[in-house]
């Protein structure tokens, strides 16, 4: 195998290349992983059926240790990957997605936004995005010091706060028993956080001003309402979820919950532990054991090439990613690796035309991944397409690009008569 990185991207590339670390946004931690996204829609799409809901949900997963999820001002939820390690099973997670479903499908944002403007004291987009809620927030201090002015006005967003927390809570539970489902894992969830908590120094007094009930109440909540007859345990789900979990547990540094998991998915999550701690012989002896084991499970495949690109076998990792892909065709991440990999110093502009065309795809969808860009600048540099190299070149700088050229560098741009060029700029400008 013939190494293919420097040693200082090499380094990096072990503990970073799970993540788009080129967003700018303030979700630059969010974790971009096929696996993971198609599980967390197969468990929105059954709450979204059984409740006959008619919206959209969207979803980010973030890279981050506090147990969490939170629904932001505009109805995105957000989910921690600190909530997928310290959720027991499938269920857990689902009755923390149904509770961020509800504050949408009872339109609790909208109510919160209108409280909001109507005060005319909370009017910022950061403050409603911590109001919208969550099921298990780790920060329930946003509400005191300066931003609650006064005593009488803090109690009424308190109150209104814990209506729909609590309104949440019991769109969950009959999320629960509509899919006649049930756990205790709901129960661990919850007693995990507040021990947590506890330890933080956030004593029951401070849970007083917080936005959600006592966590007491909230846990006989769900045994009042708990089906005992519930029975529909999915072991299917719950096995993707155990090694999506194993996953995130070997990225993290969880050592606590390494420790628990069962077989095999202990063995997994140490095989990509002990790959980021740079052994990758043993690392590939556990996993590939793991996956002859398991040879249905392609996601197996798309680790091992994750594991041997970040070590710098990027050869070998295409490979890999190419069987994955083989069984998951929308699996974009996938082909972004196999793009962003792609040799063209020695193919004929022809081949250089047609890569440039067929991947077009993931330039739109991607435009603010900085492999792709990178690539299609060499691909536009090697087919002299001058447009194109000019504005990657301007994109590629843009954080050092002036506010007030901003605007008339992208005017001038969008002169362009290339009609693939003027659609890239119109979703760059528009997601903006």
């Amino acid at each position: 195998m013939k190494k293919k990185l420097d040693g200082g991207l090499k380094k990096f590339l072990i503990f970073f290349f799970f993540f788009n670390f080129f967003s700018k946004n303030i979700y630059s931690s969010q974790i971009l992983d096929y696996e993971t996204e198609e599980f967390v829609n197969q468990i929105i799409q059954d709450i979204i059926v059984i409740n006959k809901i008619k919206k959209n949900i969207n979803f980010k997963i973030n890279n981050s240790n506090e147990i969490n999820a939170y629904v932001d001002i505009n109805n995105v939820i957000h989910i921690n990957s600190g909530l997928i390690i310290h959720c027991s099973d499938y269920v857990a997670l689902l009755s923390v997605l149904a509770h961020e479903i509800g504050h949408i499908d009872l339109n609790h944002i909208s109510l919160r936004k209108k409280a909001v403007e109507e005060s005319k004291k909370y009017n910022t987009l950061s403050f409603l995005s911590v109001l919208a809620g969550s099921a298990l927030t780790q920060n329930p201090q946003f509400l005191q010091g300066s931003i609650l002015s006064s005593a009488a006005l803090s109690n009424r967003y308190i109150v209104f706060s814990k209506d729909q927390e609590m309104e949440a809570d019991l769109y969950a539970l009959k999320t629960l028993n509509l899919l006649n489902t049930n756990s205790q894992s709901i129960e661990k969830l919850l007693e995990t956080i507040e021990k947590n908590l506890l330890d933080k120094g956030f004593s029951k007094d401070k849970q007083r001003i917080s936005s959600h009930p006592y966590f007491e109440d909230r846990i006989a909540l769900i045994k009042y309402f708990r089906n005992n007859n519930g029975n529909n345990f999915n072991e299917k789900y719950n096995e993707s979820f155990n090694y999506i979990k194993a996953k995130f547990v070997g990225y993290s540094d969880n050592e606590e919950v390494l420790k628990v998991l069962n077989e095999p998915f202990k063995t997994y999550a140490e095989s990509i532990k002990i790959s980021r701690k740079g052994n990758l012989k043993m690392s590939l002896q556990s996993l590939n054991e793991i996956i002859r084991k398991n040879k249905n499970n392609y996601f197996l495949l798309e680790t091992k090439a994750d594991i041997l690109y970040s070590h710098g076998y990027t050869d070998e990792a295409v490979k890999f990613y190419k069987k994955n892909l083989y069984v998951y065709p929308l699996n974009y991440y996938a082909k972004i690796r196999i793009f962003e990999n792609i040799k063209i110093e020695n193919l004929s502009t022809i081949d250089t035309e047609t890569i440039f065309q067929n991947n077009k795809e993931l330039l739109f969808k991607y435009f603010n991944n900085k492999n792709v860009l990178l690539k299609y600048n060499k691909l536009a540099q090697k087919l002299n397409k001058k447009e194109w190299v000019q504005f990657f070149d301007f994109i590629l700088s843009i954080d050092d690009v002036e506010k007030e050229d901003l605007e008339i560098e992208i005017n001038n741009f969008k002169k362009t008569k290339n009609k693939d060029l003027l659609k890239l700029i119109n979703i760059i400008q528009n997601i903006g």
